[in-house]
């Protein structure tokens, strides 16, 4: 589907028609912040309490916290990629400065590890939590080399509020999908294995 013939199924408002204060001052931030973008706000800003909530707690896990933004920003790739959500895939903080475009493009495929081990752990708990591959124990004993059992909980808030978010931001068909794929072949998906997910796109298409 053409951006110019792309209807979302939750429309977004007008900055413009932000009448709250809170709200504007919500989508003008995002505009600098970028993860999530403007339009994400504006959608939510159907319903201005509940987009003014989110935007705090989400500031609150992704941009505080103790846990380096950076290691954040990937796994949030990582769940979007996994979730299939390509608006919030094609998404990058400016803030996460050391995410490379192979990190970006490599995070969901199944073989892939990252080089930084307290990064990678992180990236394990995001895929567990995410996929429910049943890898707890070992994820766990791997976590706890790295992190408090505070910054655990960090980690799993902020993880289950990006995967919802993705889930939701996938159903409100923000913007169209597929003109510039964010998410690399073959990428680990909430679906089962990558063939399944080509046969779903298939069905849907014929």
């Amino acid at each position: 589907m053409s951006v110019t013939s792309h209807v979302p199924n939750v429309p977004q408002i007008e900055t413009d028609d932000a009448t709250d204060p809170g709200l504007r001052q919500v989508i003008e931030r995002a505009k600098v912040t970028k993860s999530p973008p403007p339009a994400w706000y504006r959608t939510m800003g159907n319903n201005p309490e509940v987009a003014k909530a989110f935007a705090g707690y989400w500031d609150l896990l992704h941009r505080g916290g103790t846990v380096p933004h950076d290691i954040k920003e990937l796994a949030r790739i990582q769940i979007a990629q996994m979730v299939g959500c390509e608006f919030c895939a094609r998404q990058t903080s400016p803030l996460a400065a050391s995410i490379t475009e192979e990190q970006k493009m490599s995070c969901a495929l199944p073989n892939w590890e990252h080089p930084d081990p307290k990064t990678r752990a992180a990236l394990h708990y995001a895929r567990t939590l995410t996929l429910d591959d049943g890898r707890d124990a070992e994820v766990y004993a791997e976590l706890k080399k790295f992190y408090s059992y505070a910054e655990i909980i960090e980690l799993s808030a902020f993880f289950c509020l990006t995967a919802g978010g993705n889930r939701m931001a996938k159903s409100w068909s923000i913007e169209p999908h597929g003109e510039v794929p964010a998410i690399p072949e073959n990428a680990m998906s909430i679906h089962g294995s990558a063939e399944y997910e080509s046969q779903h796109k298939s069905s849907h298409s014929a």
